[in-house]
């Protein structure tokens, strides 16, 4: 339920980022050197964000991505969320995890084109230079999203409500925490006792997780934390 802060939602091994990642390396594209520039990555993220044209910049953290992002936009920046219903084409800038497991050390900035130009870029924070098998599987990870943005509905969350009502809110697949931010640490060990990963801090969130077994739950519903 924590899946790497939401950078695994499409799950460890689904889709066919990880096969373009390795075969990437197969061929010995193993070095730091830019292959080209990041179009393909750029046309995937504008697609993901409603189709206008973007340019993408990765940085080391959240907070520097952030930083970045109010460069271009103050007003309409907004931070990526999976399986949202929010109109990102609404927003100027987006600040994107990208939804592949193996990438916290990276964010995306995705900037609407018109209001991307040289003088504002010149002020922005060092990037993070991201090596082509990366490039290429955060990609492919972009498009396998939008494939399964398709097919996950409501009724794939839902089922789990009976087993995580107690001690979450729930919208759509996100789970905001109800146990009080005193009890929250505790609640996470139980979590552990009872073989399930939820995010360890009390601000974040955590996932509904995709057609998994109900049996993974039965612990907590049978032997509740009481809070």
């Amino acid at each position: 339920m924590y899946l790497e802060d939401g950078r695994a939602v499409l799950g460890w091994r689904a889709g066919s980022a990880l096969l373009h990642f390795k075969n990437m390396l197969s061929r010995g594209i193993s070095g730091s050197f830019k292959c080209e520039k990041n179009c393909r990555l750029e046309k995937a993220l504008s697609l993901l964000l409603g189709g206008e044209p973007r340019c993408a910049f990765a940085f080391p953290s959240k907070q520097t991505a952030v930083k970045a992002s109010l460069i271009f936009s103050k007003e309409k920046t907004i931070v990526w969320k999976p399986f949202s219903k929010i109109n990102y084409s609404d927003f100027d800038s987006v600040v994107i995890a990208p939804p592949f497991g193996w990438t916290d050390s990276f964010w995306l900035v995705c900037v609407k084109s018109p209001i991307c130009d040289p003088e504002t870029v010149k002020l922005l924070p060092e990037e993070t230079h991201l090596s082509f098998p990366l490039l290429t599987a955060v990609t492919r990870a972009v498009y396998d999203y939008m494939e399964e943005e398709k097919v996950r509905v409501e009724k794939d969350w839902f089922i789990y409500d009976t087993f995580l009502h107690n001690y979450f809110e729930r919208s759509g697949c996100h789970l905001t925490a109800k146990v009080p931010k005193e009890k929250y640490d505790e609640f996470v060990l139980y979590c552990l006792d009872h073989h399930i990963i939820i995010n360890p801090h009390y601000e974040g969130t955590s996932y509904v997780p995709y057609q998994v077994d109900k049996g993974n739950f039965s612990q907590i519903k049978n032997s509740p934390f009481a809070f």
